[in-house]
C-alpha cells in the first residue's frame, strides 16, 4: 500500500497527522469559520476515488484501501465523526438511524450550501461520493435527499442548481467498488 493511503490510514485511526500535522481530532474540532477557510480538510476527511488526479500531499481512495476502510470499524466510527462535525457546519444533524435533521443553527448555517452556487456544494458532493464508497450508502442517500428537500423547501429549482446532478450521482453505488458475497467468501 502506497506511503499516502497508509499516513491516511494513520491519521484515520488517530495514531498520525495530515500533510499539515494536524490530528483528525484538530479537524473535527476546527471552528466554522476555520472549517469555511480550509480548502483541504475536506480533502482529508472525505478523499474521493476518482480517476481524476489529485495533489501528491492528498490521500485517494483506492480499491485496496476501500477495502481495508469496510475491515476497521474504527475508521468507520471515525468516519461517522467526521461527517457530524460537517454536517454541524453546514446546519443538520445525523440521527442513529440515519435521519437528517436541521440543527438551531441551520437558517444561518445552510446558507453556505442553499444557494445558487458556493464552493461548499462541491464539498457536499466530495462527502457524499466518500460515504458511497466506504460503505455508507445509505447515510449519503439520506443525506442527499434531506439537502434536496431543504432546497426545495427554500424555492429553488432543481435545474436553478447545477450541483444537483452531482449530488444524485454522488449517492448510487459505484459497480466496479461493489462488494459482493464472492468478497466475503474469498477473505474468510
Amino acid at each position: 500500500m502506497e506511503s499516502l493511503s497508509k499516513q491516511w490510514l494513520s491519521f484515520y485511526m488517530r495514531q498520525g497527522t495530515d500533510h499539515k500535522q494536524r490530528t483528525l481530532v484538530d479537524l473535527w474540532t476546527l471552528t466554522f469559520d476555520e472549517l469555511e477557510n480550509d480548502s483541504e480538510c475536506i480533502e482529508w476527511l472525505f478523499p474521493q476515488a476518482d480517476s481524476q488526479p489529485v495533489p501528491d500531499h492528498l490521500p485517494s481512495l483506492t480499491p485496496e484501501l476501500i477495502m481495508k476502510v469496510y475491515q476497521t470499524p474504527e475508521i468507520q466510527n471515525n468516519i461517522l465523526h467526521s461527517f457530524d462535525t460537517l454536517a454541524a457546519f453546514w446546519g443538520f444533524t445525523r440521527l442513529e438511524d440515519n435521519t437528517i435533521n436541521r440543527t438551531a443553527h441551520f437558517e444561518t448555517q445552510s446558507k453556505k450550501w442553499c444557494c445558487q452556487d458556493n464552493h461548499n456544494q462541491d464539498r457536499i458532493s466530495r462527502m457524499l461520493k466518500c460515504l458511497t464508497a466506504i460503505g455508507h450508502a445509505e447515510l449519503a442517500a439520506q443525506t442527499c435527499e434531506f439537502l434536496l428537500a431543504e432546497i426545495d423547501h427554500a424555492g429553488f429549482s432543481f435545474s436553478q442548481l447545477a450541483i444537483v446532478p452531482d449530488w444524485m450521482n454522488a449517492v448510487e453505488a459505484d459497480d466496479e467498488l461493489e462488494l459482493t458475497i464472492e468478497d466475503f467468501e474469498a477473505s474468510a
